[in-house]
């Protein structure tokens, strides 16, 4: 009987922990870039974004799979390269602004794939900022940051370097955020330690006894 209230006990304490956080994230943000158009063959250089994001400096291209710069084999689809072809570096910032909180940020950054060396790209959101330096050949590769903010914008921007026509790549941008647990999780998680120190008291009394 013992076992089983143990069992019985742990199993809420650890459901009620592993779905805080499922139970309570939520995507404010996400863009793949696939769902934009191309101009021609080459993609849609000096892009001007019709949703979601625009560019606050400089110019970014749109290219990727099907266009004359598919510099991954199409297994990627569409992103951006935050070298521009007006040798100007851009920044591609969000339209929508986020409140002040913590966020998990998460996006795929690739090198310029174009024997240009090293390239920098700077990441903000309001008064978080955080920078990320890649080798010509570096692949698309997961990025994720936990970020607390005062609230902002969220701005991607390469730094100046080698040729301003090439940068680095990016995709798959994710931002999300976990609320604070309601009270009845919190109640559920009380209840479910509770059992469990009600079991190991009952076990101590019982040890004691023998």
């Amino acid at each position: 009987m013992t076992l089983r209230r143990t069992l019985a006990a742990c199993a809420v304490a650890s459901a009620v922990i592993g779905g805080m956080s499922a139970a309570h994230a939520a995507t404010v943000f996400s863009d793949n870039f696939d769902s934009y158009a191309y101009a021609d063959s080459n993609g849609y250089l000096n892009w001007v974004p019709p949703a979601k994001w625009t560019v606050t400096s400089g110019s970014v291209d749109l290219i990727g799979a099907g266009t004359n710069f598919d510099l991954f084999g199409g297994a990627d689809g569409k992103y951006v390269d935050l070298d521009g072809s007006t040798y100007q570096p851009g920044a591609l910032t969000t339209i929508q602004s986020f409140g002040a909180g913590t966020y998990t940020l998460e996006f795929l950054l690739g090198g310029n794939q174009r024997g240009d060396g090293d390239k920098t790209t700077t990441i903000t959101l309001g008064d978080w900022s955080s920078s990320i330096t890649l080798g010509d050949n570096a692949p698309m590769t997961l990025e994720s940051f936990l970020v607390t903010t005062n609230g902002g914008q969220l701005t991607f921007a390469d730094l100046a370097g080698g040729n301003a026509k090439i940068g680095n790549e990016l995709d798959n941008v994710v931002l999300s955020t976990t609320a604070a647990p309601e009270p009845a999780t919190w109640a559920m998680l009380g209840m479910g330690f509770a059992a469990l120190g009600f079991v190991a008291m009952r076990k101590g009394r019982r040890a004691s006894l023998a």
